[in-house]
């Protein structure tokens, strides 16, 4: 008998639907006892799909890959399971302790991803484009580990944060000022950020837990954020400097990232050069004649020169651009690149460092753009390195207060902090001199008249007027700016003034930290010829304006560009705990000084609040940008600069003040074109029409100054 021959299974045969994405196929005998509800089911989610965007359309699976019946079943398999060959069945689950920590996370972008459905149901395209823009780099998967979450859902939510293209808007005035004006590239551009603005890679290969994050950003992307949520101290070990050296420890090599990608985003989404590199892209410049002097921002000034020779390559690379383009050298900077700018002009001349001669500058330079500059320091700086609390910290509520301290603590960031030789540079400057004594400051009576009198009063030890007493205040308070730090009634310490601040400090930092200040930075003012004949020469002093004279260079020309009318940090109101915890040695791996894990028995008193003075939960706020108040952007360029004791070249200072101003749209979280905010200035249009103007030759074309603060009446109560 001939063999029987067993009939061939019909092939399947899947249809792709180009508008919907949608898979159809042919239902097996088994699902069809469910046909008309998974029927209903498909067009459902078919509907569903045509509300996303184009390019993130849910894949409706048919019930033909699934074995139950049950519509939930179905429902489940139909979103959320992945095609049988996928690499997704071949993986392992997450442990559940690693599901758990993603939860909220994960949460979290559910309802950011509801809220971009609801807003294209709005069709305003314009708050569509301007919300998709901040996740444009928006990469769910690689924020959660392997196995935890569905590929396939993990790419149609983060897709829907995706915009497709590039608006021409994002191009001006660029753009604009190209086509109507002509606006083209005249000189070479190096563009110097500030602090935590540059992104830093792993090069560490020998100690254990860095291998895995080998040239992976420990600072900026989303690496930064897993690494500090899933592997703190790990983290920890590779952001902190050793405090006897200021380096790198035994086995850990962190290193600036290089090129454009150094600073444009520190995160994706959220941009810090990007405005500024696209908008000189639209009048013509690119990679040859635009460049980003990224550095390791954690390191003390001197050392960025004894480990990485930055100042020698920035030195050479302006050498050989004013070679080959013939042009001098555009070099803008911002927030504590300013600094770093200011150091090197000082380094770049001196026999103790660059050896260029006196008037090297003058044949290298062009402008210096000074772009929200803390040329006087920063007072959230000391409230760091004091007591590892700034404004963003004391503002947190009670219960994010408490999951930060047991998370992250005091004495950790204050030990981190106090690690990084960087950030002491922006320590304030010119102690009393500038920042005022506990009778008054320059910049008192930010505020309304009320607020003045009541501080005079209480300085005075007079009665309050009735009108005035039953207002809701504390004699707790401090009566006057000049008190960098006032100590609340019961702590048993007197006011502090910044001189009387840096004292405190040297106290409770310990000796590394001092050893440290000491030997790259000093903070205090020359008021003399001779005293500054002294203290030109000397290193420590090239980061301080007040110590170190600008350079020999008639012809360079100086834009001041900073914000104001947003409340700063000025000073605060400080408390001191009864218990106090003595030093204690930190017995992390690494760490043998004994100076580190110091407990800081101060802190930030936020039980301080009232808005008609403008204390915010003990942190005291005046004029400025957001970050640096208006004394530290200001000074230098209306007054300082405009004494032969500090600019004895007579450069020309021109200064261009921009009144903050918040975008009215409610998805624009950066502020919008008008923002004056410390870093998002860098987005702002008239600053970047200004620097189009100056890097284009145009800059003759109506920058004049521009003032609308009270800097020149607080100025002139500088006592210099």
């Amino acid at each position: 008998m001939a063999p029987r021959k067993r009939n061939k299974a019909p092939k399947q045969s899947n249809s792709y639907n180009n508008d919907t994405d949608t898979v159809n196929g042919v239902e097996d005998d088994h699902s069809k006892k469910c046909s008309d509800t998974a029927q209903e089911i498909e067009e459902a989610l078919t509907k569903l799909s045509n509300t996303l965007p184009i390019d993130s359309k849910l894949r409706v699976r048919h019930p033909s890959l699934s074995r139950n019946p049950s519509v939930a079943d179905y429902l489940h398999r139909a979103l959320f399971v992945p095609d049988p060959d996928s690499q997704e069945l071949k993986r392992k689950h997450a442990p559940p302790g690693t599901r758990r920590r993603v939860v909220l996370l994960f949460g979290i972008l559910i309802g950011m991803a509801l809220a971009t459905l609801l807003m294209q149901q709005t069709r305003d395209a314009a708050y569509i484009e301007a919300f998709s823009h901040y996740f444009q780099d928006f990469d769910l998967a690689s924020m959660v580990p392997t196995g935890m979450i569905p590929e396939e859902f993990i790419g149609n939510v983060s897709a829907m944060f995706k915009p497709e293209i590039l608006t021409e808007e994002q191009f001006y005035p660029g753009e604009e000022l190209r086509v109507k004006y002509g606006y083209r590239p005249k000189y070479p551009v190096t563009m110097i950020p500030g602090i935590v603005s540059t992104g830093l890679e792993s090069w560490s290969t020998t100690h254990n837990c860095s291998q895995k994050y080998f040239r992976k950003r420990m600072w900026g992307t989303t690496t930064m954020f897993k690494a500090v949520l899933l592997d703190k101290e790990c983290w920890i070990t590779n952001m902190r400097l050793d405090s006897a050296t200021g380096l790198d420890p035994e086995g850990v090599r962190l290193r600036a990232a290089q090129g454009l990608e150094a600073a444009d985003y520190l995160v994706p989404g959220y941009w810090v050069w990007a405005p500024i590199i696209k908008n000189l892209a639209a009048i013509g410049y690119d990679n040859n004649n635009m460049y980003l002097a990224a550095y390791d921002w954690r390191l003390a000034f001197s050392n960025l020169e004894v480990r990485d020779n930055y100042f020698s390559r920035l030195k050479s690379s302006l050498e050989m651009s004013l070679k080959i383009t013939g042009e001098k050298h555009v070099l803008v900077a911002h927030s504590m690149g300013s600094l770093v700018l200011y150091y090197f002009f000082k380094w770049v001349e001196s026999d103790l460092g660059g050896k260029g001669g006196p008037n090297w500058v003058r044949d290298h330079v062009h402008s210096f753009v000074n772009i929200a500059g803390p040329m006087l320091g920063v007072p959230k700086t000391l409230a760091a390195v004091l007591s590892g609390e700034v404004r963003d910290t004391a503002q947190l509520g009670v219960v994010s207060a408490y999951v930060l301290e047991k998370f992250f603590s005091r004495r950790e960031r204050a030990d981190l902090f106090r690690s990084w030789g960087g950030l002491s540079s922006m320590i304030p400057k010119g102690g009393d001199r500038v920042w005022g004594s506990i009778k008054g400051a320059p910049d008192d009576g930010t505020h309304d008249e009320e607020e003045t009198l009541v501080k005079e009063k209480i300085a005075k030890h007079e009665e309050v007027p009735d009108a005035i007493s039953k207002k809701k205040r504390s004699d707790r308070k401090s009566p006057t700016f000049g008190a960098m730090l006032a100590f609340a009634q019961g702590s048993n310490m007197d006011h502090h003034t910044m001189d009387d601040s840096m004292q405190l400090l040297s106290k409770m930092a310990g000796n590394d930290f001092n050893t440290m200040l000491t030997k790259n930075y000093t903070v205090g003012a020359s008021v003399t010829q001779a005293q500054m004949d002294k203290t030109n020469k000397l290193p420590t002093s090239w980061s301080n304006p007040l110590e170190a004279s600008l350079p020999n260079a008639p012809n360079m020309k100086i834009y001041c560009l900073y914000g104001v009318g947003k409340s700063t940090e000025r000073s605060y109101t400080y408390n001191r705990m009864s218990d106090f915890t003595p030093p204690i040695l930190d017995q992390r791996p690494g760490n043998v000084s004994d100076e580190t894990g110091r407990v800081p028995n101060i802190y930030i008193d936020t039980s301080v609040h009232d808005d008609k003075l403008g204390i915010s939960y003990g942190v005291h706020q005046g004029d400025g940008d957001g970050t640096v108040p208006l004394l530290s952007t200001g000074y230098m360029c209306v007054e300082g600069w405009k004494k032969k004791l500090y600019n004895p070249a007579g450069i020309k200072v021109i200064t261009r003040e921009f009144t903050h101003h918040s975008s009215p749209s409610p998805v624009d979280i950066r502020g919008g074109k008008r923002t004056a905010d410390h870093v998002d200035i860098l987005g702002n249009y008239q600053v970047t029409r200004d620097l189009l103007a100056i890097v284009a030759g145009r800059d003759g074309e109506g920058l004049e100054e521009q003032i609308f603060s009270k800097i020149r009446e607080y100025s002139t109560k500088v006592d210099l």
